[in-house]
């Protein structure tokens, strides 16, 4: 009888050890090479949803390039420039939808928006009457993208101002007043890379829009354009430069008496600073959108011409509500009132829609 020897089993076992090591180790590399690619392709599906949306105009963009150190005020650079919260573009006509509570440079009293397009309303005393009803915002305006960009370039391009005044908006007005602004303001030029996004803006009896410039050596610039009744682009531009009687400096110093037309952002103080106004008024903490220095004002919200006020105020949360505003110091029959009286309130935010006015 042959002797069984125990050790003569021991080489086979370890040899299916040896099987049973190498497949876990296989099937763990393999479940580890699946998970690397799934991973792999999760972000690269968020950078790809992250570029995607940045091609997009939404309201988180808009605001932010109107901000900060995009800065992109209406002529150059906003630094202190209110939001501006547009609703997504419509993909057949290229409007946006304004939400109630915006806070805009438009700012109108209406709280009312259609789905498709910034709403402003108000009345043009140069329109005839048939034409304020049917017109409301470049129409189509995407089929318009070659011809806004001609005006905007010609626009930012020009190298004198009778060259500017002829992409200008209601160039009869503002003539005057692009003389005595460039009098003490040099003519930026920029390197013209392309036209960006174009949105119409509904206001009954305009045909407005709002367009992005794009350049080479400076952050994009966005700009109120309008289309006159023969057909061409005009750019808006005491808007583009936050135009006012006189520079928010010289306004402080000299300290007019006389009310002086000026453009800002206003919000409502957390405290009242004015030790002394006149009973049942409101006060505003008021700045220049180029400037760091605040000053406050105050108002009668029951004065039937000041409603406007009040309505864009509401609109915006009276927070960071740009406002054309006519300002000016209390004399010394004041007694002791302190702060800024605000005289009168002019178009809506930024923008004067009327071609001429008191």
């Amino acid at each position: 009888m042959t002797d069984f020897n125990v050790e003569d089993n021991v080489p086979p076992r370890r040899s299916r050890a040896r099987q049973r090591e190498t497949m876990t180790n296989a099937v763990a590399t393999v479940l580890g090479c699946m998970a690397m690619v799934v991973m792999i392709a999760t972000v690269v599906r968020v950078v790809m949803v992250k570029l995607w949306d940045s091609t997009r105009v939404n309201p988180d963009y808009v605001q932010s390039v109107y901000e900060g150190n995009l800065e992109r005020r209406w002529s150059g650079n906003v630094s202190s420039y209110s939001d501006l919260p547009l609703g997504e573009p419509s993909e057949s006509s290229g409007a946006v939808s304004l939400p109630p509570t915006h806070k805009t440079a438009y700012s109108g009293s209406s709280s009312t928006a259609s789905s498709n397009a910034i709403d402003l309303t108000s009345a043009s005393p140069g329109l005839a009457a048939t034409t304020r009803t049917r017109q409301s915002g470049v129409e189509d305006i995407e089929s318009k993208r070659s011809m806004i960009e001609t005006a905007v370039r010609g626009f930012f391009e020009a190298a004198t101002i009778q060259e500017k005044l002829r992409y200008v908006r209601d160039p009869g007005r503002v003539g005057a007043l692009m003389t005595d602004y460039y009098g003490v303001h040099p003519l930026e030029h920029h390197v013209w890379k392309g036209l960006g996004w174009v949105l119409a803006v509904k206001e009954p009896g305009y045909r407005l829009g709002y367009a992005q410039a794009i350049f080479d050596d400076s952050e994009p610039v966005s700009l109120i354009i309008e289309e006159t009744p023969n057909g061409t682009i005009t750019v808006d531009w005491e808007s583009s430069v936050r135009y006012g009687e006189l520079d928010w400096a010289e306004f402080i110093r000299t300290r007019p008496g006389s009310p002086t037309l000026l453009r800002v952002i206003a919000s409502k103080p957390t405290l009242s600073p004015l030790e002394e106004t006149p009973p049942g008024t409101e006060v505003l903490e008021i700045k220049h959108p180029d400037e760091d220095t605040s000053i406050f004002a105050y108002f009668d919200p029951r004065d039937p011409k000041l409603q406007p006020l009040v309505e864009q105020l509401q609109n915006g949360h009276w927070k960071d509500v740009p406002l054309t505003l006519r300002l000016c110091y209390p004399g010394p029959a004041s007694g002791a009132v302190s702060g800024v009286r605000i005289a009168d309130i002019e178009g809506k935010g930024w923008l004067i829609l009327q071609g001429t006015r008191s």
